[in-house]
Parts: structure tokens; sequence; C-alpha cells
């Protein structure tokens, strides 16, 4: 390795391998500070920026122009036996909400939306480590950008429609290495970040004066990085392409159904998020693939090629149960007050590790609550709103083969955060 491959051409490979796509953290945390303090709801109560992620239906909600900043952190408290070693997540939150000005009957009706999550110390991370070193998977899930826009439609009569994407990148590269004029060894680099995109529709419908069922779809988010190292004219030695890549960041898709009260003083949702966990491939793709066409003759192969694949991960679909609840208190005209709790549980989708593999998942059961406040009259009003979240890894065994020892475990994520908002 230290004779065919210099240094440069290591650095240059670490640094695409570890240069992963984007992906949504609020798939593991949630996104807005009302939204995850209810346990993660909104598919039928989102209201203002939530809605682009919870249900873009409930973005014609919202008649007037808001924008909100704010902060969000997160501690991971993770053991396998021993504790595992990640880092905080520092981020910061980005939502506005712009109703189209249309007049006569599209008046209020229309309202585009824009939600931006963004870490502070980083773009992106995402780690794929040999499956035999012990990992959690779901701490590296949050360490992304999220970029999702949306537009929601009044239909009258109760009826809401939605429909938005959300944003992530994945990273296709190259590696050459050849001998110059000179007979030295040489490298060329080239990387690309390609888009990729995610449907973010939903739909809900009012009965009564006080309840809403709704519905979401979101579509897969897949975050996958391909290097393909090219070994040319090293005289005797054939080197295969060899192919570094993978999947950093993933989200399945999923469907979530919602039924809420809206009304104030006491507001609240239950639903169920369905998602697609059998879909996902796992974290690492082949590194050496066998050809499918002769590149001296441009012919098919005809005979058989094994090659080294990795171990699917068997995940399974899961459902997320999710309850969360609002109670607004207005002590003054120009004053409104907000207390809200949750809880949801998620399931593992992963099986428990009795191999080599180490990917280790826990189901989860979180528990959240926060606190609103408004301030101003209706025309011009500042928004302070903040939530904590405490997420407890149920334990769980994971017995290595008939003879081998059993693995327990166990941890918690702790998140909270605070946005302020403005509304004009």
């Amino acid at each position: 390795m230290r004779r065919w491959f210099p240094p440069r051409l290591l650095a240059a490979i670490i640094g695409l391998v570890t240069s992963n796509a984007h992906a949504s953290p609020e798939d593991v945390i949630g996104f807005g500070p009302r939204a995850t303090a209810m346990g993660g709801t909104g598919a039928a109560a989102a209201l203002g920026y939530e809605a682009v992620y919870a249900n873009p239906a409930l973005l014609s909600l919202e008649h007037r122009r808001t924008l909100t900043l704010g902060f969000v952190g997160a501690a991971f408290d993770l053991h396998a036996q021993d504790r595992a070693s990640y880092g905080p997540l520092h981020g910061s939150i980005i939502g506005a909400t712009l109703p189209v000005p249309f007049g006569g009957s599209l008046k209020d009706r229309i309202t585009i939306g824009l939600g931006f999550f963004t870490p502070l110390d980083l773009v992106v991370r995402g780690r794929i480590l040999y499956p035999e070193k012990p990992q959690f998977p779901i701490a590296d899930r949050t360490q992304s950008v999220a970029v999702q826009a949306g537009i929601g439609v009044d239909l009258s009569h109760g009826i809401r429609i939605g429909g938005g994407f959300a944003a992530l990148a994945a990273l296709a590269g190259s590696v050459l290495v050849a001998t110059d004029a000179s007979g030295r060894i040489g490298t060329v680099v080239e990387d690309t970040l390609v888009a990729s995109y995610g449907p973010v529709v939903g739909a809900s419908y009012e009965f009564g004066d006080a309840y809403r069922v709704g519905a979401t779809f979101r579509g897969a988010l897949v975050g996958r990085f391909n290097v393909v190292i090219t070994v040319k004219d090293l005289g005797d030695i054939v080197v295969p392409p060899l192919n570094i890549s993978g999947i950093a960041q993933y989200d399945p898709w999923q469907i979530a159904l919602e039924f809420a009260r809206f009304k104030k003083p006491w507001r609240f949702a239950i639903g169920g998020t369905f998602k697609h966990w059998s879909a996902y491939p796992g974290p690492a793709e082949a590194t050496v693939r066998c050809p499918t066409v002769d590149p001296d003759t441009g012919q098919p192969f005809t005979d058989i090629c094994s090659a080294l694949v990795p171990q699917a991960p068997h995940y399974h679909d899961t459902v997320v149960a999710r309850a969360g609840v609002e109670r607004t208190f207005d002590p003054l005209p120009s004053v409104e007050m907000r207390a809200r709790g949750g809880v949801f549980f998620e399931p593992t989708p992963a099986p428990a590790q009795t191999g080599e593999s180490n990917l280790y998942d826990n189901s989860r059961v979180a528990l959240s609550a926060g606190y609103g406040v408004s301030l101003g009259p209706k025309g011009l009003r500042i928004d302070l709103d903040l939530f904590q979240q405490l997420q407890i890894l149920v334990p769980r065994e994971h017995k290595k083969g008939k003879a081998g020892p059993v693995i327990e475990t166990r941890g918690f994520i702790l998140a909270a955060g605070t946005t302020v908002g403005v509304t004009f």
C-alpha cells in the first residue's frame, strides 16, 4: 500500500469516504419545537413552518408571513457493554411561511413554507465502519443538513391538500491512479455533489368545529456515495476497479395518519407512522464487483462471477405510535401561553446482532415537554417556543452465537431547543 498508494491518494480516499450525503435528522428527533414537544405529531395538528415536514396541506392554515430562527442540541449516552463515543449535536433551525397574495376566491387559500436544519460544526456526518465494530447508526443519522419546502392549498369545505419535497445531496466521484510520462505515479481526484429528492405530500379534512384528520406520505431519502478508484499503467500489477460506496444516511418511505382536536384551549393529537424499513439495503456496498462486459471484446460475460457482497441487514417494517397535547392560556389580550407534552414509542427495525455484525439499534420510548408564548397584537407578534425531549433506549440483549457472550445495549438521547419567531 505504501509503495503503490501514496499518502496523497490515501488522504483523498479517506476524505471522499467521510464526505457523506445529507439526510433528515427530524426523523429521529423531530422538526420544530411545537411538534417535537407534542411527541412528534403534526399530520393533523401542525402549525406554521413545521407543517412543511409534518403535513404540507396544513401550511394553508397560516395567512400571515412568519420568520423563525432557533437552536437545537442533543446529547447521546449509548452503551454496548461499554459506552459508545458520539459527540453532541448542535444545530440551527430556520423556518418561514409566505401566503400567496391572490385575490378573489383564492384569497387566504395558498401558502408556501420553508424549513431548514443545519448542524453548526459540520455539513453532514456519516460513517461507514467495519460491521464488527460496535456502533449505533441512529446517532449519525442526526448529524446532517435537512432542507424542505412545500405548498398548502385550502380547497374549502374542510379539505386541504399540499405537497413539497425534502432534499439531500449524494456524492459521486472517481480516483485515477496512473503513471505519467516521467514514470512517476500520480493521482487525479474528482468528486461531484448530486441532488437527491424525496416527495412529501399530505391532505387533511376538518369536521365539526374542532376536529381534523390528516395523512402524510414521505418518500425515501437515500444519502448514497460512490467513488470509483481506477488503477492503470502500473506494469504487471493489475488492480480491479474499487468501489468506495455505500449508504451513509437513510430515511425509509413512511405514511403518517393522525386524528386531532385543534380548537383552544385544549388541543391534542394521536396517530401512528408506518415506516418501510424492510427496503433498507444496509450501509455498505461491494468494493470489488463482477464485470458484466469483457473490456477486451465488448461481449457480455457468460461465466458465473462470484464477488464478496456485504451481508443484508434484514430490517423489518415498523409502526410508530405518537400522542401529544397542548393547553393554551390567555392571561392578557396580547399574551397567549401554551404548555405542551407528548410521547412516542418507536420499535427498532433491526434484528438482534447475533453474528459478527455489531450495528446496534434499540426500541425507543420518548417523553417530551414544551412551552410557548406569543406577545403582541395579531398584526405584529413575537413567538418564543422551547422543548425538551428524553428518548430512552429499551435495554436489549444480543447473544453472540451459541457459546458467545451476551451484549446488552441501552442508553439515552436528550434533546432540547428553542426558537424565536416574528409574525407580520
